[in-house]
């Protein structure tokens, strides 16, 4: 009998100029600006992977669906989640149609990675839905299908850090 010996690693395809992401609405900018999801004419589902330190060290396309759906699943997510060393996630997607309201299963979806992420001690932070027009984030519309204290976390940090320089200089 014989048996294949595998290494598994992460490849990197190019690399993104990006401003910190504190707040759903900068990470819509960069899903706008840099990975300019909008113009995707089929849903396109991307995972964010921050490290320890909710930093962005990762971005990778999950599905490439159809003009109405994307086949996906929490296996597909946290499987680059793991691959990438995140500690968290931001699941985002796309809505061709430019409706920025959530499907059905797009909110089952969502319940699924924060019950998966719980499991493999990887924090589900947000699920973002961009369309032409603006986003809909999990965190600010729906706080209970996300893992919202550590999502407040990562979001607040960053203007936490933005007082404490402030206070510092006066």
């Amino acid at each position: 009998m014989k048996v294949n010996k595998c290494k598994l690693i992460l490849v990197k395809e190019k690399e993104i100029e990006y401003e910190k992401l504190n707040s759903p609405n900068t990470i819509y900018d960069f899903l706008v600006n840099k990975l300019e999801l909008t113009k995707e004419p089929e849903e396109v589902v991307v995972m964010l992977a921050l490290d320890n330190k909710n930093k962005l060290i990762s971005c990778c396309e999950v599905s490439h669906g159809t003009l109405d759906r994307s086949m996906l699943s929490p296996r597909d997510v946290y499987k680059r989640a793991l691959v990438a060393n995140a500690k968290s996630i931001v699941l985002a997607h796309n809505h061709p149609t430019g409706s920025i309201t959530p499907s059905m299963e797009d909110k089952i979806i969502t319940s699924n990675l924060k019950e998966a992420g719980k499991i493999l001690d990887v924090k589900f932070l947000d699920h973002i839905i961009v369309g032409e027009k603006g986003y809909y984030s999990f965190y600010e519309e729906s706080p209970d299908l996300v893992v919202s204290e550590e999502c407040s976390k990562f979001y607040n940090q960053y203007e936490d850090k933005k007082n404490n320089d402030m206070e510092r200089s006066l």
